[in-house]
């Protein structure tokens, strides 16, 4: 399974953004149980159009997606697993796949 993650940096804010999401973000995403491992892409504008989100982060998940969300959303709001100020929350999506 993948929970593929779309973000975008604030206006000006890359290097900031970058730094944190491989320095910090990461590995607080592969110290949860069940998060096997992360690549990142840099969006490319192609035929005349920017893309909608910078960047895009897969997550392999091995186990159950629902316990990784949980435990997502449990380690954000206790404060183990914190967003930076450089990161756009209205430019972030998730979403999850599945291999065929």
């Amino acid at each position: 399974m993948h929970l593929i993650v779309f973000t975008s940096p604030r206006e000006g804010m890359d290097a900031e953004y970058n730094t944190w999401y491989e320095e910090v973000h990461i590995p607080d995403m592969l110290a949860i149980p069940g998060v096997e491992s992360c690549n990142r892409l840099r969006a490319e504008p192609f035929g005349g159009q920017a893309p909608e989100f910078a960047y895009l982060a897969d997550y392999v998940i091995d186990g159950d997606i629902g316990a990784v969300m949980k435990e997502i959303k449990a380690r954000s709001a206790d404060g183990r697993m914190r967003l930076s100020p450089a990161i756009d929350p209205a430019a972030m999506k998730m979403t999850v796949w599945q291999s065929n």
